[in-house]
């Protein structure tokens, strides 16, 4: 039988969020950001465990938090490094060999991807080894300098905004981080470490209401 874990980076500060505490354990209907991601994943039955990502500093209050909620399928928290890709090597690096089929690597700030699109992700992941959800760009892109001068209007039709989760087998995913932390290259999503080392991501439909919640105005949204 397959087998998957989800891999949840939970350790940054989100500075364009504001407030006194990091983005993920401010509160929506009154429980943690990182909770209900969580909580999504307990429910569905293909993910068989996840490992969060945590700064060392709230691992206490994370613990308290999924023992409340009654989070079984959190079996390790580690601690989260100066990136984000840091954090998510830190996690790959506590599985054992052949220990899961399929790596899930989602964004704690993500808690209203649909049960339905995850299960989806895992499945072709198994089949094609690494797949990505995304959006087609509604408005104009256009690419400016650092001055905020237009240099040209980008074909929208051939870009896409990506989304987590993103899934992956698990001999390409742990390979790729290999590959990346030993050449120091750093990127912003999981797939473009894939990319790096030479393996093809597929992308698949995304899911308008799963938005990353970056700021106070994403809470009020």
């Amino acid at each position: 039988m397959m087998k998957c874990a989800a891999i949840i980076p939970a350790a940054g500060i989100g500075t364009r969020f504001g407030g006194s505490m990091p983005k993920q354990f401010s509160e929506y209907e009154s429980i943690p950001i990182l909770i209900h991601t969580l909580k999504l994943f307990e429910r569905i039955p293909e993910v068989n465990s996840v490992i969060v990502a945590i700064t060392p500093s709230w691992e206490e209050y994370t613990n308290e938090m999924i023992v409340v909620h009654g989070l079984n399928k959190v079996k390790k928290i580690v601690a989260g490094g100066k990136e984000r890709q840091d954090s998510v090597s830190n996690a790959l690096n506590t599985l054992l060999p052949n220990e899961y089929d399929v790596i899930l690597i989602h964004d704690a700030v993500r808690p209203f991807v649909s049960p339905e699109l995850v299960r989806k992700i895992i499945r072709i992941a198994d089949e094609t080894g690494a797949v990505i959800p995304a959006l087609k760009p509604k408005e104009t892109i256009k690419q400016i300098d650092e001055k905020g001068m237009v240099i040209k209007t980008l074909d929208r039709t051939i870009l896409c905004a990506v989304q987590t989760p993103q899934g992956f087998k698990a001999d390409i995913i742990l390979s790729s981080y290999k590959k990346a932390m030993k050449n120091n290259f750093y990127a912003t999503d999981d797939a473009a470490l894939v990319e790096y080392s030479g393996f093809p991501v597929q992308v698949i439909d995304g899911e308008e209401t799963n938005i990353k919640i970056t700021t106070q105005f994403d809470i009020h949204f």
